[in-house]
């Protein structure tokens, strides 16, 4: 008796265990899926939805899409693994379950057989980028008239390959015929270079996209955006059919409400698409003559104290310097920024050297004719009193004061220091004014004007203010758009300009404590 009940249990035993086996064997992958906290995605180059930064040897994967991804997921309790891959091949690991999700995508019947689709999380408007000179061979009004034109000249088309870009130009692209002219890459630095080499005539290209790329390699002089879109519409996330379930979709859709209810999304977009915005922006041609300008009128006045106090050629250069580019310099080392911006290009410096090499001859001359006429050393310099009191010197160190002024609020957002209506002001009245208060105190000056009495701190104060103020508004509306923050800066620098003439004019004096 003993012996049949010890034979039973290992018997029962070794039944559990075939069992347990079994059931991992049948429900573990479901399960594993199920309970999984990781989702498989991927990445291309993308900017500024999906990039790399590189420090040193450091790289560091950001971006838009990234960003938001990571933050909603994250909530949701899913880690998101990213990895390289081209966005057909994305598609394709989509539809074999190898992957679980993909960002930034349109709607499309062929994607709605193998991957489910979240609410809209942002909207997207693709462009057509040609050669400058090519601008008015592609004019058109509709897409039917560019398809047509393509047909007609036999132009070669660059593409993503995978990408969706509307129904009329995808039938265009998908017709065998067409196949000769159709030049699909991965990403879309290469249709830019293509573009450039003459190897494609023209490419489709997501606006905010061509303008970053442009903007960030100075393709913006050698290409031109044609005014019409090509294809706009909301872009969703895709969800693999294989792998994730409706349910999943839906817990997506809520936290990303949440998020938009609570102003966490408007803070990811402010963070990662205004600085690219007002980069385009003070990287457009006239914002950098006026900075030059600007630079140059600050340059003159420190060049002209240096004369007055009979300082050496070098002295004279860093009283001219310093107005110019000391505001920025300590600006950049407060908030630790890695590129001093006058160590990203050398212009600003040759533009301050060459002012003051050429004022440098036209004092040596006046005083040559001085010597030659015997004219008293007590009498007013000719020049001198001319630039002194030039109302000229006077708008253009005012326009001057407002661009840098711009251009300190910007900085503010670019290195993502809040609350942005205190650091925008305070970078504004450090880059418009600092470097006049700098050069003063190495002048030793008592009676330093930027900080007794002189309402000119201020004017950069209050419109970065201003400046700082709309950013924080505009970073609340659905969508961004180049024009609306061009608007804002032009209308920011032009508010300076006529505070400071008219605090000029009317002999304004700031309040003393």
């Amino acid at each position: 008796m003993n012996v049949e009940v010890g034979s039973s249990l290992p018997m029962q035993k070794l039944r559990n265990i075939l069992c347990g086996l079994l059931f991992v064997l049948i429900a573990g992958p479901a399960l594993s899926q199920q309970d999984s906290k990781v989702l498989r995605s991927g990445w291309y180059q993308w900017d500024p939805y999906q990039y790399e930064v590189v420090k040193g040897e450091l790289k560091h994967l950001t971006g838009l899409d990234v960003q938001l991804l990571k933050t909603i997921f994250g909530k949701m309790g899913y880690e998101l693994q990213l990895d390289p891959v081209g966005w057909r091949q994305h598609q394709e690991d989509l539809k074999d379950g190898k992957r679980d999700i993909a960002g930034g995508a349109f709607r499309s019947k062929e994607r709605e057989a193998y991957a489910y689709y979240s609410i809209p999380y942002r909207s997207e408007k693709d462009m057509l980028y040609v050669r400058k000179e090519d601008q008015q061979k592609f004019a058109f009004d509709t897409v039917a008239e560019l398809v047509k034109t393509l047909e007609s000249g036999s132009y070669r088309l660059g593409v993503i390959d995978g990408y969706f870009y509307g129904v009329p130009l995808m039938q265009y692209i998908n017709d065998p015929r067409n196949a000769a002219r159709i030049i699909k890459v991965k990403n879309d630095r290469e249709n830019f270079s293509n573009l450039l080499e003459h190897k494609i005539d023209a490419f489709p290209i997501d606006h905010l996209v061509g303008a970053t790329l442009g903007w960030r390699h100075g393709w913006q002089k050698k290409v031109v955006e044609m005014p019409n879109p090509v294809f706009e519409d909301s872009i969703h996330v895709l969800f693999s059919k294989q792998t994730t379930s409706p349910q999943l979709v839906e817990r997506f859709n809520q936290t990303l409400l949440q998020m938009q209810s609570s102003g966490e999304y408007n803070k990811v977009m402010r963070d990662y698409l205004l600085p690219v915005l007002l980069g385009q922006t003070a990287g457009q041609p006239w914002f950098f003559i006026i900075d030059l300008i600007g630079t140059i009128a600050f340059a003159i006045s420190g060049l002209l104290l240096a004369r007055e106090g009979k300082y050496s050629l070098f002295g004279a250069l860093v009283l001219a310097a310093l107005p110019s580019i000391g505001g920025g310099v300590v600006r950049d080392i407060l908030i630790n920024r890695e590129t001093l911006s006058v160590l990203a290009s050398p212009v600003y410096l040759v533009a301050i050297f060459a002012t003051v090499m050429f004022f440098y001859l036209i004092f040596q001359l006046e005083d040559w004719y001085r010597r030659k006429k015997k004219i008293a050393s007590n009498q007013e310099h000719m020049f001198i009193g001319r630039i002194s009191n030039h109302a000229a010197i006077e708008f253009f160190d005012a326009l001057g004061l407002s661009t840098f002024a711009v251009v300190g609020v910007i900085v503010a957002v670019e290195a993502k220091i809040q609350p942005l209506w205190m650091w925008g002001p305070l970078l504004a009245a450090l880059t418009g004014a600092g470097g006049g208060i700098l050069r003063d105190v190495i002048r030793a000056d008592a009676d330093n004007p930027g900080l007794k009495g002189s309402f000119y701190a201020e004017v950069a104060l209050i419109w970065g203010l201003v400046l700082s103020l709309f950013l924080n508004w505009y970073s609340f509306l659905p969508k961004y758009e180049l024009i609306h923050l061009t608007a804002a800066v032009v209308g920011v620098i032009l508010g300076g300009l006529a505070t400071r003439m008219a605090v000029v004019y009317l002999k304004i004096r700031s309040p003393m404590y």
